[in-house]
């Protein structure tokens, strides 16, 4: 079992040449999107798969480690998220994949856009993240802030026990649950 603590802020989670080659590269994804990369149902450009990300991810699961105090969780999934526009937003849910353990990094901000998890309120800055368990925690964003001039980059990084369905059943499994949830919801 799990014990879920509060959500954790950490400042300077990259040393600063790393971190300055993931805001460029997360910079260079924005620029050169195309709209097959928009999501419009939260107003973000989305990357799910990459070289440099799946580095980075592997690079914070000791970080993961030490936080969730877990020494036995792995990777499960990520997603780099590019949020622009008046559509840009964050509904108040709780995360039905593979999110038992999740990093939030700010990579850049025009304008800060807080978290609020639990009913508390995160302000991130460029390089730091929050921890948080997103399968446990409810979380959202509030309305976008001046959505005709913002940009928010955030990369979102997963970890889960080996023995979770993800690791188990496979990722393709979500699909199964979220059917089986939406049966139980007619009833």
């Amino acid at each position: 079992m799990i014990k879920v603590k509060d959500p954790m802020l950490i400042k300077n989670v990259l040393e600063p040449t790393k971190f300055a080659d993931l805001k460029a590269k997360t910079i260079e994804f924005y620029e050169e999107s195309s709209m097959d990369a928009f999501e419009k149902g939260f107003g973000r450009y989305q990357l799910n798969k990459s070289p440099w990300l799946d580095e980075l991810h592997n690079d914070l699961t000791a970080v993961a480690r030490e936080h969730f105090e877990s020494e036995t969780l792995i990777p499960s999934w990520y997603q780099l998220a590019v949020y622009e526009g008046p559509k840009a937003q964050l509904h108040h849910h709780k995360d039905d994949n593979a999110c038992t353990y999740n990093i939030d990094l700010c990579i850049y901000q025009k304008t800060p856009w807080s978290i609020w998890v639990e009913g508390k309120e995160y302000f991130l800055d460029e390089n730091e993240a929050l921890l948080m368990y997103g399968n446990d925690q409810e979380h959202w964003r509030e309305p976008f802030p001046d959505p005709m001039n913002n940009v928010v980059a955030n990369v979102f990084l997963f970890y889960c026990e080996p023995d979770h369905w993800y690791f188990t059943k496979g990722p393709e499994y979500l699909y199964v649950l979220r059917e089986q949830n939406n049966t139980r919801g007619m009833m």
